[in-house]
């Protein structure tokens, strides 16, 4: 696949992003299907869930939510694939010798835990100063000087407070 192919159909990034704007369930303002599914991962991660814990907590939270929650209800919908659905390229890593080596996969997500680098990070004053200055100076001239300034960020710091420039 080229690096320039997003996919057959052209909105599909733009369906994929709308899912951070969908509710939780119809009616729902605190949480978003992104949001949910993002808090749930971090749960996940920080406890050692195994899948069939968290597949069992989809579950639940789906029993749970209002109907027409779009919370997907299995982690596990395509375990048995052997190729991408959405591509259809094996989702294992070719040998040299053009075989597939089966239970080898092509792609690993590696995963670095944020919160103890970012401890590290702001352990010492001068680097947290170094790190939060574009919160602390935003522009007032109304003239862009750091991408702090662009509406874009302004819509970030909006959305999600607790990731924004609150003391």
């Amino acid at each position: 696949m080229d690096d320039n192919d997003f996919g057959s159909d052209p909105y599909e990034f733009t369906n994929v992003i709308g899912d951070g704007d969908q509710p939780l369930y119809p009616g729902c303002r605190k949480y978003t299907k992104l949001s949910a599914l993002v808090k749930l991962y971090n749960l996940k991660a920080k406890h050692g869930m195994s899948d069939v814990c968290f597949t069992e907590l989809l579950i639940l939270q789906g029993n749970l939510l209002p109907e027409g929650n779009p919370m997907p209800a299995s982690m596990k919908e395509y375990e048995d694939s052997t190729n991408c659905p959405t591509c259809g390229i094996s989702r294992w890593k070719e040998g040299k010798d053009s075989i597939l080596k089966e239970g080898v996969p092509a792609k690993v997500v590696w995963y670095f835990p944020p919160i103890p680098r970012f401890k590290r990070m702001f352990r010492s004053h001068e680097t947290a100063k170094s790190l939060t200055w574009h919160a602390a100076r935003k522009s007032i001239d109304g003239q862009m000087s750091h991408p702090a300034d662009s509406p874009s960020w302004k819509l970030l710091d909006d959305k999600w407070p607790e990731f924004g420039n609150e003391p």
